[in-house]
């Protein structure tokens, strides 16, 4: 049998209310793809990391998450930056994939 990679997806977000969802919209239907060619895990999944928005992307983001199986969030209690917010979501997702894509 063969083994399908189960793939995270880590998305940082810093005020990205105007583009979130088109952009898990988007990634989902990649993952979608990928999983019904049996080339990924169906499990895999999208991790948005806020990253301290000031906008209405992190309830987005809790929208996406109850609407969305394959969405995960993580919300940053601060802006770190993009590169701290990148790590924070590799961090949160390193032990349950086989993948990271970023």
């Amino acid at each position: 049998m063969k083994h399908c990679p189960l793939i995270a997806i880590v998305v940082p977000c810093y005020c990205e209310e105007a583009v979130v969802e088109e952009t898990t919209r988007r990634l989902t239907q990649v993952l979608d793809r990928l999983t019904a060619s049996g080339a990924i895990d169906s499990r895999s999944f999208i991790l948005l990391v806020n990253d301290g928005s000031t906008d209405r992307t992190w309830p987005l983001i809790e929208q996406l998450h109850r609407t969305n199986p394959r969405v995960d969030g993580l919300n940053l209690a601060a802006n770190v930056g993009h590169q701290p917010a990148l790590l924070a979501g590799l961090n949160a997702v390193m032990k349950r994939s086989d993948a990271v894509v970023s």
